[in-house]
Order: structure tokens, then sequence, then C-alpha cells
């Protein structure tokens, strides 16, 4: 098999993208040491944890939970 006839696969995707360089600066600078693909995907995921948090914060109060500790204490401590 010669070179031109391998496969390489990998998990990422490759994509270029056009950022500003002030906003790319400033995050570089926040983040020194890091390359730019993970101070970008550091941003990334920063961004959707907090996403994640605001989702979940706006669902409090739109279900009822009925407290079962006591009782589920009361089991544990019968077996």
């Amino acid at each position: 098999m010669t070179t031109r006839e391998w496969v390489c696969q990998t998990d990422g995707i490759r994509t270029t993208l056009d950022i500003d360089d002030d906003l790319m600066r400033t995050l570089l600078d926040r983040l020194p040491g890091r390359s730019k693909t993970d101070a970008i995907e550091h941003a990334i995921e920063v961004f959707l944890a907090d996403d994640a948090v605001d989702r979940l914060k706006s669902l409090a109060g739109t279900m009822e939970i009925e407290d079962l500790s006591h009782e589920l204490r009361m089991l544990d401590r019968t077996t």
C-alpha cells in the first residue's frame, strides 16, 4: 500500500473560521500558553456549560418534586 492509499480519519471536524482579530487576541491573552484551537475549544466548552446551567435554572419550579428523603432514610436504617 502506498502512502496515497492510506485513509486517515479523525474525531475532529476541520473548520475554517473568520474570527475578529481583537476577539481572538483577547481570548489568547486570557488563556496564556494555549493554542488557538485549544482556546476556542475551551471557550466553546465554557459557553456550553454555562448555557446548560441557565437551561436547568429556567426549569426551576416547572415540575413538582415530592421529598421522600425522610422515608428513604427510615427504610435504609431498617435494612
